[in-house]
């Protein structure tokens, strides 16, 4: 229903217009006597806006007692309808602190900083055409929110000032569809304060920027040093100005908002020039979600040496780079510099002499000197087919921007395996799941042994502000988190605190920490036999591989982070448990796929070898708990496996027990003769099987 004109205008209201307020005040015991003395004195407009002003009573136990003595509910001022707006003209609210809430065929229920005002309520009643419910707001917070309902612009200005200087916002055109009717009011308001909002979150070192729509208005996060962050929420009745403004920054579809959108533009703040990468996406009943990347086009310059690497981190990089084919894979979450990684990479190895040609989706930063393709889905110009052409133009590098199906990935190794060197990225945890990624896509396990030189798994950890952080014991760390004697580094563990300097966080930028797997002859033999990915792991950290907890914790030590934040980006520190392993010696392959799935459905880790010299060579290097071991074998039988472990040191530990079809006394005496721990007669029996596992292992003191 309309509102109806006011047809008789009230009186100039007389100051304080809620005198009672005092009064109910002082019955409670909120106010010294001296105190009352002096407001009557003052006769502020509102008595309880003076009272909360001064200091004299936290506000929301005002609003309570205030509430209580003139007997209605405390108003909720985040939830407004819109329809209920409609019965009550800005002036007339104005007029008598009130904001309308809801409304019904009956009543309107309506926040006002004086509800034992009669002659509003019935003003207010007869404008209406309903009876009316107040419910109690502070004087304030009323004002406030009657400026977001009626005046939104008036909000939006107190939010830019509150930002400072604005962004230069660059390949702007404003176009506006024939029906669009958003005031113009708001919306320069609005362009004010997304340019303002850009300003800010580049100097707050922001990597994005959330518009995020909701029940309570437009809340602006940024994301700093990877943690998101709150910091302003704007009216929900000027939310679609600032998302409007977005989008036709990044030239989108402002008549469409029920599709996702991506766009670019740029943006120059104190002087320098940032590109945006703009993305939308519908919300379910609130409108749009926008996201705002902010980068760096200086980074696309960023030197390998600049991401933070310790020196044998640094080592191991670059002894992948010096590589002329195979690939090299960067792995982790969205969001742990992946991209810059490889971009350091390519400016390490790039010169005149060779052809560098990257394939990205999108391409976000512009190298000289690199031939750069944007991937478009749309156009049939996938990851794969974009690779197939790339390979015809002579490359020497190839930066794929990642591996997502099968039908890339075998590009990619094809080309590995051709003489390009070749550096990608995959989403997974660490190095070894890259494997374990890549084998689930469909790549042949020989052809990864053969191609892949090494993967690295990448985090990133906020450094401790130098400003504020502190320095604590490292007996304050877990047990399982100390430093070792004789750290190579000098230990000085610190927390974080807080200070202006780094926006109260105890954080103040960034490093990298590297989970870095070579590819050597061993664990391209591992690789190839299918071997697990624990194995794998423990194999390279023989050969000095740090696992990207080593990496962080060792960094906590050095005072660089806090043990905090390494638990947050990488997880608790690794539970090591008993792996019990046993190798698998047979060369018919459906009895060491037998015996293997027996004994990993009971937890054992399990490796198999096809003939006596692979068993002999893995139980000298592996030292299994435990050798299952076959008689008949080519290249070397049984007996002379048994005779040869058990005259070298390396082998002389390794319990036996021989399972072969040979069922003769004679086998078994021999076998025990030579060293054997126990004998068992094929067809093998699952539950005897791993009851004389487990009996062998306790008799050799391995706990389980």
């Amino acid at each position: 229903m309309p509102a109806r004109p006011a047809h008789v205008s009230a009186p100039p209201p007389r100051f304080p217009r809620d005198a009672w307020a005092l009064a109910a005040l002082e019955l409670e015991g909120l106010l010294p006597a001296h105190a009352a003395e002096r407001l009557r004195a003052e006769a502020p407009e509102w008595m309880a806006a003076a009272v909360v002003s001064q200091g004299l009573a936290p506000a929301g136990q005002v609003a309570v007692i205030l509430a209580r003595a003139a007997r209605v509910p405390v108003a909720s001022l985040d939830r407004v309808e819109p329809a209920a707006v409609q019965f009550l003209t800005e002036t007339v609210a104005r007029q008598h602190a009130a904001l309308p809430l809801s409304a019904t065929n009956k009543a309107i229920r309506i926040a006002t900083a004086n509800p034992l005002d009669y002659d509003a309520e019935r003003a207010l009643g007869f404008v209406a055409g309903r009876e009316v419910e107040f419910q109690y707001a502070l004087p304030g917070p009323l004002a406030k929110r009657l400026d977001e309902v009626y005046r939104p612009e008036r909000s939006i200005e107190r939010l830019v000032s509150g930002l400072g200087a604005q962004a230069t916002i660059e390949t702007v055109v404003e176009e506006r569809d024939a029906g669009e009717t958003a005031s113009a009011s708001v919306e320069a308001p609005a362009a004010r304060l997304v340019d303002a909002t850009i300003a800010d979150a580049v100097r707050e070192r922001a990597s994005d920027i959330h518009f995020e729509p909701g029940e309570r208005g437009l809340a602006i996060r940024y994301r700093v040093d990877g943690v998101m962050r709150e910091v302003m929420r704007v009216p929900r009745s000027a939310a679609g100005a600032v998302t409007r403004r977005l989008k036709i920054t990044a030239k989108l579809d402002i008549s469409d908002p029920l599709h996702p959108q991506d766009g670019r533009t740029a943006a120059r703040v104190d002087g320098k020039a940032w590109d945006l990468r703009v993305s939308s996406v519908p919300i379910s009943r609130y409108g749009e979600k926008i996201v705002v990347r902010l980068l760096d086009p200086a980074s696309a310059t960023l030197k390998l040496d600049a991401i933070g690497l310790w020196p044998d981190e640094m080592a191991a990089v670059e002894g992948l780079l010096g590589n002329r084919d195979g690939m090299v894979l960067v792995t982790g979450p969205t969001g742990s510099g992946k991209t810059s990684t490889l971009y350091a990479a390519l400016d390490r190895i790039r010169t005149t002499g060779i052809n560098v040609v990257t394939v990205e989706d999108p391409v976000e930063y512009h190298l000289p000197g690199v031939n750069q393709i944007q991937v478009s889905e749309k156009s049939g110009l996938t990851f794969a087919a974009a690779l197939r052409s790339v390979l015809r133009q002579d490359p020497d590098v190839v930066l794929l921007g990642e591996i997502r199906d099968l039908e890339t990935a075998q590009t990619a190794w094809q080309a590995a395996l051709s003489g390009h060197f070749v550096l990608s990225t995959l989403h997974t945890n660490d190095a070894a799941a890259s494997i374990a990624r890549l084998r689930d896509i469909g790549v042949e396990a020989f052809k990864l042994a053969s191609a892949l030189r090494g993967v690295l798994a990448q985090r990133l950890l906020r450094r401790l502000c130098p400003h504020c952080s502190e320095p604590v014991s490292p007996e304050s760390l877990p047990a399982t988190a100390r430093p070792p004697q004789g750290f190579e580094r000098p230990v000085t563990v610190k927390t974080a605190n807080g200070c202006s300097q780094c926006g109260f966080t105890g954080y103040r930028g960034r490093f990298a920490i590297e989970e870095i797997l070579t590819v050597d002859g061993t664990i391209a033999e591992l690789i190839a036999r299918g071997s697990l990915g624990d194995q794998i792991v423990e194999s390279a950290r023989r050969y000095g591989m740090h696992t990207l907890w080593e990496a962080g914790i060792r960094r906590v030590w050095t005072g660089e982070t806090a043990y905090d934040e390494v638990v947050r980006v990488v997880g608790e520190p690794p539970v090591k448990a008993a792996v019990t392993l046993v190798l698998v010696a047979d060369d018919d392959p459906v009895m060491r796929t037998l015996e293997g799935s027996i004994l990993q459905a009971e937890g054992f880790v399990v490796v198999a070898a096809e003939d006596g010299v692979e068993a002999l060579e893995q139980a000298q290097r592996l030292q299994p708990a435990i050798l299952l071991l076959d008689m008949d074998m080519p290249r070397l039988d049984g007996y002379g496996v048994l005779e040869a472990l058990r005259q070298r040191l390396a082998g002389r530990g390794v319990p036996v027990i021989v399972v072969t079809a040979h069922d003769d006394p004679a086998t078994e005496a021999r076998c025990i003769e030579l060293g054997a721990e126990d004998f068992i007669a094929k067809p093998i029996q699952p539950a005897r099987l791993i009851a004389r596992v487990r009996a062998v292992l306790r008799r050799t003191g391995v706990a389980l």
